[in-house]
């Protein structure tokens, strides 16, 4: 049946019977003879102006109601937000933290960029500063890096915005622009390919994960017509320096910081503990490894004193050996020793991330995902996950993969299966890092860890969220004893102090502890003390 026929019925449902879910009218549809799935109603309810959601989980979706003034109704919620409570449409309600980052950012006359952990609230920041601009009768841009990120906000915003603001998408097929809606939420590829018609001068750019457009390419979508404009970023840092070539001559310097000490200081995320559990290589695979880093740290020396690659910082040395690994130069010797040397590190981190020993590890984690509310598990590799998800389902534990090469309604059923509890865990590598709206979990299990702070932290925001009941999010992290994962010959040093040092515990587990040890400290899930409430707005500081 063709998707004007369906909405049709779904329109005169709601008309009689608002508020119900995706899954409630599904059923009365069918009973009305029309068979559609789920995936392809939520298509429809998304993207047809006819229905509205009310933002909770599930949505309940009713009929769009006739528009009120936009800018009228914007001003109303701004006055609701003054007093800490709800914006008379949807839930916004800000909670201390995001106050002194907005008082900060407009006292930078709004230009700035907020730099908070994954999981403290970003969003519903930027949601509150687009509010602001509708007030002023400004529009809005929200620039973001994939199309998993435009549904996300194009959900929210049509929960939390004033009744009458239009929201438009850019990308993922379709070509709206800010000509026609107050609210334009645009993927960077269409936004650097398309005019998004910018008021000259005026209006508002919120730019969602704002650290992957400091390139030399995606640093076109930043749009000069904007007047307001606002980074939100987990890790703004970049390692090739494009945060200070390209986004803080756009937005201005960072104007607040929200580390995980102020996050834990302000609990709006869950208090967590540490395990870091190591595992040993066989007699093979250990000779292996070390001809591998022989050849690796010959190479590499070659590429820095003799073909002048610049060792530091290292994403930078590596962007540079990968282009001179593709024949970027006239020097054969060059492009032979960089091959050789890509070679060689990417053998050796397959080696770390599939090696059975890590399954070894694992089962020692076994009864702890079993006692988890959910849990989710990174890998390095797709196969790497394939093989993980399989040796839990072959211990009984009920596990699916979620990586790039399924389809996306795919991923995006097995993320359903997860967030109603019939999955115990799911296992990725690194599609979820960013991105991909990740149901609830309280275990963390990281099997092969990033030496890349910005993908560790995004991993760690998957089950910072805090738990009603204020339980402990719990991360194990995984690794092979005497190589570069191992946390006793430097790995993950920086990362490791920052995350340790507010941690309520952190403990670790030679290759020879048993399952025993290791559950016993991650089952262990009250906090060592009572945490308040999270201080929200018109609330005085408690840091």
């Amino acid at each position: 049946m063709e998707h004007s026929q369906i909405g049709v019925e779904t329109a005169a449902i709601l008309q009689s019977s608002p508020g119900r879910t995706a899954r409630e009218l599904v059923e009365l549809l069918r009973g009305r003879g029309i068979a559609v799935s789920k995936s392809d109603l939520n298509y429809l309810l998304y993207r047809d102006p006819r229905f509205d959601s009310d933002g909770a989980t599930p949505p309940r979706w009713s009929l769009a109601v006739a528009k009120a003034e936009t800018a009228a109704s914007a001003a109303s919620i701004l006055s609701v937000l003054r007093p800490a409570g709800a914006a008379p449409h949807g839930a916004l309600r800000l909670y201390g933290w995001q106050a002194d980052a907005l008082a900060a950012w407009k006292a930078q006359g709004r230009r700035g960029v907020v730099e908070a952990v994954t999981g403290t609230g970003k969003t519903v920041l930027g949601i509150a500063a687009a509010i602001e601009a509708l007030a002023s009768h400004q529009k809005v841009c929200v620039l973001v890096p994939t199309i998993e990120l435009l549904e996300q906000w194009v959900g929210k915003l049509q929960a939390a915005l004033p009744r009458g603001a239009q929201v438009g998408r850019l990308g993922g097929g379709y070509k709206q622009s800010l000509a026609a809606y107050d609210v334009l939420v645009a993927v960077v590829n269409s936004a650097r390919a398309y005019d998004i018609e910018a008021p000259e001068g005026a209006g508002l750019l919120v730019a969602d994960e704002c650290h992957r457009y400091g390139s030399d390419v995606n640093n076109q979508a930043l749009d000069e017509r904007f007047a307001w404009r606002l980074g939100l970023s987990a890790t703004y840092a970049r390692s090739d320096d494009g945060h200070l070539a390209w986004l803080e001559p756009y937005f201005g310097s960072p104007c607040f910081e929200m580390d995980y000490r102020l996050a834990l200081a302000e609990e709006v995320t869950a208090h967590f503990k540490v395990a870091l559990i190591g595992c040993r290589f066989s007699v093979t695979e250990a000779s292996e490894y070390d001809e591998l880093s022989s050849k690796a740290s010959k190479a590499k020396k070659r590429l820095v004193h003799e073909y002048g690659v610049r060792e530091e910082p290292f994403g930078e040395f590596m962007k540079e050996v990968s282009a001179l690994a593709e024949g970027g130069g006239p020097d054969h010797d060059a492009v032979w020793t960089a091959r050789k040397y890509l070679h060689a590190f990417q053998r050796r981190r397959q080696l770390i991330a599939e090696t059975p020993a890590k399954m070894d590890a694992l089962d020692k984690v076994a009864d702890a995902i079993r006692a988890a509310d959910r849990t989710i598990i990174f890998t390095q590799t797709i196969d790497a996950a394939e093989a993980v998800a399989e040796h839990l389902q072959s211990d009984e534990i009920s596990a699916a993969t979620i990586h790039s090469q399924m389809h996306r309604d795919d991923r995006h059923a097995a993320l359903e299966q997860f967030r109603l509890g019939s999955l115990d865990a799911i296992v990725a590598p690194q599609v979820l890092d960013e991105g991909v709206d990740v149901p609830e979990a309280d275990l963390a299990v990281i099997v092969a860890a990033s030496r890349n702070r910005r993908q560790m932290i995004q991993r760690m925001g998957r089950v910072l969220r805090r738990k009603p009941d204020d339980r402990l999010a719990r991360f194990a992290v995984l690794y092979v004893e005497d190589t570069s994962e191992d946390p006793a010959l430097g790995a993950h040093e920086a990362f490791l102090e920052e995350i340790t040092s507010v941690a309520d515990a952190r403990r670790d587990f030679s290759a020879t502890a048993t399952a025993s040890q290791v559950c016993s400290f991650l089952n262990r899930i009250t906090p060592a003390h009572s945490p308040r409430p999270p201080r929200w707005k018109g609330e005085s500081p408690r840091l």
